[in-house]
Order: C-alpha cells, then structure tokens, then sequence
C-alpha cells in the first residue's frame, strides 16, 4: 500500500519546519523529508574538537516577528537574545556601524566633515524609505548614482552604500533595508544558540499526541510527482513513491525547478526563468577554534562582528579578484573585505571558559570551486590543499587584528561555497538568495514568491521572497507561514512570474 499524507515538505529547513508546524496545528497530518541527518538546513551548528561552529546564519533581526511566531506555535518560553554589534575597522575608520541613526550621522561627520550635511540627509532618505512614507529619491536610481551624487569621499561612499569595503551595488530599498537591519530592528544571538530555532520549530511540528506529523532525515527526493498539472507527491532516490494533496518545497527554486520537476510538467517560460536568474554570491569560511589564554580578544571589545579590509599602498585596496583563473592568489583573497566573527560570546555551549570560537568569511564565486565537485559531499583530492592554503592566509591576515592567533588555534575547520550547496542544500551555495544587484532587483518591496505553476506545490525559504528585506532567518519563517496557509487556503497555480530579473 502506498504511503500518503496530506502535505510533504521537502527540506527541514525553518522555512519547511515552520510549515510543518502550522500545517500540523491546522489538524493536517505532514512529513517532512531531508537528505541531511540534522534539522535545520544551514540554520544549525556543528562540533569539532569540543568546539561549536555555525553551519551558516551568525544572527537574524526582526526579533518581534521570530518571538511572536514561536509564542503562536507555543514554543517560544524561556528563549533569550543578546544584541549582536557590528563594526568596521577598513578604509581607516574604526567605528561601530549597529547604531541608531542619529547615532550614526554624528560619528560620520566626525570623519568625513565635509560631507556631514550629506551624511543626515542619507539617513533621512533611508528613513523615509524605511517608514514607507514618500522618499525624495525613487526606486528607479541604483544606491551607486544615488551615492555618487550626494556624497563627495569614495570611502564613505562605499561605507554607506554596501555597509562595508565594496562598491554600493543594490537599489535604494534593499539598502535602506539593510540598514534598517543594522541600525534600528538589530541583529541577534539566542543564548540557546542558533539551533534553537530549528529544534523549537521542529518540536511544533511533531510533539502533538496524535502524531499527525513526522521528521526523516537521511531521506533525500528524487522527483516531485506531478499529475495532470497538479503535485500528487514525491519519489525518494530508493524509488519509494509517497502521496500527498501539497507539496511544500524547502528546497531553492534551482533546486526544485531544475532537479526534482521533470522539465515536462514545467512551462518553458518558468523553466528559462528559473535557469536564467541570478543569486548572490557564496562565501568561503574559516571557522576556528582558539584558546584565548594564547590569544588577543581584545578587538572585538565594543563589537563580536568585525568588517576588517587591509589597507594597501597609498592606502588604496587591491581590485576585485579574477575567479576565471585556475587557482586564486591566497594573498589576493586575504586582501579582500573580510568579516571576522567572535561568534556566541555569550552562548556558553560555544565558548566554554577559556575558549572561544572565530568565523571568518571573505566573499567567493561558486563556479571558481565547481571544478572540484566529483559528487555531492565528493571532492577531487587537491581540493582539501588548495582550500588550507586560501584559510592559513586569511588567519595570518586576520592576526593583525588578534595577536598570538596562529598559536592559539586548537581546531580549523574550513568552508567552501560547494559545503554551503550541499550541506544546506543551496544552488551555487547562495548564501542570500536572490542577486541583490541594481540590475537585477528595483522594486521598492519584496514580492512574494510562495506560489508556483503547478497546483499544490509551493515554495518556503530564502528564495521564497523576490529579496531579503527583513534578513534570512525571519524571511524564512514568514515563508512558511504563507506557504501553511497557501496549502490551507488551495491557493491555485501561478500565472505571472515574479522572480528577480525577469524581463
């Protein structure tokens, strides 16, 4: 007899869980399937040595939204947070950038004088965008020419305009949104850590006592099952056949429209779309664990997040790197705007007494790495060489900022944009789902992304929304609770295609 449920969602992701435990407290009996052996997708944690390491997200903002959500589920006792700082410490400035506005237009002036005027009005033109009341500038101007036009200093511009060392790259929104983030809702750390969302969520889903509900993990889909237009379930990569009326896919739309559908059931506009759009970037990281009676923690006194860059000669940074070439320049990538994370300071599991735990992440290009891909979680065998190499010239770069911190180090553990694809399940190892350049987002809000073309499947997670404007673990949460209540309500199929950068 075939197996069959009401929904199955594909992934164990917060976005699949959070599904999960509304469809479930809506009486609907759910599975939920993931090809990892944890819950949580990147949103979880892993050990090494006695050491606790991110498998992706550092904090998340919008803490109003995560509480409320938890409470709704009846999950959310007894969880604390702890406000995460940031701060720059690149293009000769040392300043804290997790700061009210107000805040923030004296301590610019402070360096940039002859741009103070500008300076507070940036801020109020990102207010006004923020509060949704009628900015003086619109949507249709990149941050770049909106920054070029205000600001005089090519330092500043750069600081306001990516809230780091790069040149502004977004649309007006996305960056009022960003700073939206940094300055006013704020980034957080839970004390439980950030597995904390994952087996909370996860705990709604299946601690009901009918048992309507059920997590398996180690269970990867093949194929989403569609018939006559509308999902009717999945195939496991053991050919199991399970049934269901909805499909809710955690999985990214590369993942999902590309791998699991079979082209046929797919309109070719959607399928050329989905092939067609652009996601950020990866990134490469180096997570460390230190013994701190050998090491100088003092840097990050006012701050556990630092935006580091070296300064070159004449105090100019090294352009951005060619990853066309065979191998990159360790010295190159180290060169490159770098945030270095004394990560959970306060969370005791991670930095037990005398220890602590480092993240560092410089910006990387998925392609650049792909020639090292043999299989999922399978590498060519100089792809660990190569990857030491890039990892021991960020740590001596990063020294500079912590002294003693090659001697210190107990644990290394390094990441690549192909650990971020499978490990969290993430085409190109997108870390931010969809490209946030001016050239492919404009609009002034983020569309929702939930619905698709096929009747019964929708979309939950990072990519489930046109842009992160409220940062990626409460957009994920948001996505599963339109994607519950999308299968709740029949939502039909989507016609109009709202995916980033579709002309």
């Amino acid at each position: 007899m075939r197996e069959a449920w009401d929904a199955i969602v594909i992934g164990a992701g917060l976005g699949g869980l959070t599904a999960a435990a509304y469809l479930v407290k809506a009486g609907l009996r759910v599975l939920v399937l993931d090809r990892n052996p944890h819950i949580g997708g990147t949103a979880y944690v892993y050990h090494r040595k006695g050491f606790v390491f991110p498998m992706g997200p550092l904090g998340f903002s919008h803490l109003d939204l995560v509480q409320n959500t938890l409470k709704d589920l009846g999950v959310g006792e007894d969880l604390r947070f702890t406000r995460v700082h940031y701060q720059i410490r690149a293009l000769g400035l040392d300043l804290v950038l997790s700061l009210p506005f107000t805040d923030l237009v004296k301590e610019f002036s402070k360096f940039f004088p002859a741009d103070a005027g500008a300076v507070e009005q940036f801020f109020k033109h990102m207010d006004d965008w923020i509060s949704k009341s009628k900015p003086d500038q619109g949507h249709d101007i990149s941050a770049s020419d909106y920054l070029h036009n205000l600001i005089k200093d090519r330092r500043l511009r750069r600081i306001l305009g990516s809230i780091g060392t790069r040149e502004p790259y977004s649309g007006l929104p996305l960056l009022a949104a960003m700073w939206n983030l940094m300055g006013h809702e704020g980034i957080w750390f839970p004390y439980e850590g950030m597995q904390a969302f994952s087996e909370r969520f996860a705990r709604a889903a299946i601690g009901n006592k009918e048992k309507r509900s059920e997590i398996r993990l180690n269970q990867e889909v093949a194929k989403i099952r569609v018939d006559q237009g509308k999902a009717s379930g999945v195939v496991l990569m053991d050919g199991v056949q399970i049934s269901s009326s909805s499909v809710i896919s955690n999985a990214d739309y590369k993942t999902a429209f590309l791998k699991l559908l079979d082209p046929k059931t797919i309109p070719p506009d959607w399928h050329e779309a989905v092939s067609s759009a652009r996601q950020t970037d990866s990134v490469f990281q180096v997570c460390l664990g230190v013994d701190t009676s050998k090491a100088d923690l003092s840097a990050f006194r006012k701050a556990s997040r630092l935006i580091y860059r070296r300064h070159g000669e004449n105090n100019q940074e090294r352009e951005s790197l060619n990853w066309n070439v065979q191998e990159i320049d360790p010295g190159a990538l180290a060169s490159q705007e770098l945030e270095v994370s004394l990560w959970g300071r306060n969370w005791e599991m991670v930095s037990p007494g005398g220890r602590a735990s480092l993240v560092i992440r410089a910006e990387a290009e998925y392609n650049h790495f792909a020639k090292y891909r043999l299989g999922w979680r399978q590498r060519s065998p100089n792809y660990q060489e190569y990857k030491r190499r890039l990892a021991h010239a960020l740590i001596r770069e990063i020294a500079h900022l912590v002294p003693g911190l090659e001697k210190a180090i107990v644990v290394m553990d390094v990441a690549t944009p192909l650990t971020f694809e499978d490990q969290g399940g993430r085409s190109g190892g997108a870390v931010a789902g969809w490209s946030w350049d001016y050239e492919n987002f404009r609009d002034d809000q983020p569309k929702e992304l939930i619905g698709t073309p096929i009747k019964g499947l929708y979309m939950a997670g990072y990519q489930a929304f046109s842009a992160l404007f409220m940062g990626g673990i409460p957009t994920a949460i948001e996505s599963g609770k339109r994607a519950a209540r999308a299968v709740l309500q029949g939502m039909g199929p989507l016609q109009e295609i709202l995916i980033p950068g579709v002309k």
